[in-house]
């Protein structure tokens, strides 16, 4: 396959221009992206280099560590991995008779929820589920360019005409693991929290402002207030390392219900994380989509669990 370049001449780029550009970024070296290939170093140069003389850009920059992405590489990486993506669909697709397959994407945040939720709604039908892990601005861009057939998103991202149902309002809880200092009290503020390392779910910008919110003069220097993007991270800091983790409540249900946790009498206002399921009209009557759309009060209940 080959799309037309951008500069006028008619020059096309290869998809193996786009499998060596991944696999370089990928590795870190176009030493290490041509043993991974069985190419020689010299090789996967040249067509690296052909590829930036296509697009009129540097993709990377060479050091005696490695090569690391431009912001033109960094651009090209999303639209690089959706084209490839696409391709492996369109093989997998024809290929395949007896089942239907479905791309699933949701962001690591969601997935350990949503994931499992899906493939135990299609449980029984003839289709084959594909998770992809991607933020949900990713996941709206595969929509609309056909690599996802539907996902899981956290809302304030652009839609562009895509179809959302309401999965789940959560919101935020703090907890702790149950021989934790704090994990008996019936009554919390905020400055109760600054002898404690606090770890705080990172869903957006909103995000900062809650980590903000939890600061305070007495605070020491030893203690700071850090974010992840991964809920189960936080969860993991709390039960190995005594952090107080901030997390949305349908993250933390497992680990409360398993006792490695307790939660805390914390409240955090109006902050809450909006869960939507996605799909693009045209995969609406695709049958995994239909089967999900079926199915979820139960996928609801995954999130709503208490």
């Amino acid at each position: 396959m080959s799309v037309p370049g951008v500069d006028g001449t008619g020059h096309k780029i290869e998809t193996m221009d786009l499998v060596v550009f991944t696999t370089v970024v990928r590795t870190g070296s176009l030493g290490a992206a041509a043993a991974e290939l069985r190419l020689s170093t010299p090789s996967v140069s040249v067509r690296i280099g052909a590829l930036e003389r296509k697009l009129g850009t540097a993709l990377f920059v060479r050091g005696a560590r490695g090569s690391t992405t431009t912001p033109a590489g960094e651009r090209l990486l999303d639209y690089a991995q959706r084209c490839l993506d696409l391709l492996d669909e369109a093989a997998i697709g024809v290929s395949t008779h007896e089942t239907q397959r479905l791309v699933l994407a949701a962001p690591a945040s969601l997935g350990d929820v949503a994931f499992p939720a899906a493939l135990q709604a299609v449980a029984g039908s003839a289709v084959t589920v594909h998770c992809r892990v991607a933020h949900s601005g990713e996941v709206v861009a595969r929509l609309v360019d056909g690599s996802v057939h539907a996902g899981f998103v956290v809302p304030k991202v652009p839609l562009r005409g895509l179809r959302s149902e309401p999965i789940s309002r959560s919101a935020l809880v703090a907890v702790c693991r149950p021989d934790h200092p704090l994990a008996d009290r019936r009554l919390l503020r905020i400055e109760d929290l600054c002898d404690t390392g606090v770890i705080v779910y990172r869903w957006g910008r909103d995000a900062q402002e809650l980590a903000a919110s939890l600061a305070h003069p007495d605070r020491g220097v030893d203690t700071p207030i850090h974010t992840t993007g991964l809920p189960p991270t936080a969860i993991r800091l709390a039960v190995d390392a005594g952090y107080v983790a901030v997390v949305p409540r349908f993250v933390a249900v497992r680990s409360v219900r398993d006792g490695d946790t307790v939660l805390l009498p914390l409240r955090f206002g109006d902050w809450r994380i909006d869960v939507q399921f996605v799909y693009a009209s045209a995969t609406a009557d695709r049958l995994g989509v239909r089967t999900l759309l079926d199915n979820l009060p139960a996928i609801r209940a995954a999130f709503d669990e208490d």
